[in-house]
């Protein structure tokens, strides 16, 4: 599917922008400017070779089914556990 590795910063960018975050949030969240976050948007989309949003967002769920990828959201906790009362 990738060509190229992602980079731990590209993860990063790829997850936020799969969930709609905007430029300016994901900025102010990893650091940098919102122009900064553009560029890396366009250079990420470049690289997976798709061309929209809704492309990007499939790829990242992709990824995210495998278990080994670091962009996977965590695990969701489960029901308590009984109690043995």
């Amino acid at each position: 599917m990738v060509a190229e590795p992602l980079s731990p910063r590209e993860k990063k960018l790829l997850r936020r922008m799969a969930l709609g975050r905007r430029d300016a949030e994901i900025a102010a969240q990893i650091g940098g400017t919102e122009a900064q976050v553009s560029v890396q948007r366009l250079r990420l989309l470049r690289k997976l070779k798709i061309q929209s949003q809704a492309q990007l967002v499939d790829v990242a769920e992709k990824l995210a089914r495998w278990p080994s990828s670091p962009i996977a959201p965590p695990p969701r906790p489960g029901p308590p556990a009984p109690s043995g009362r």
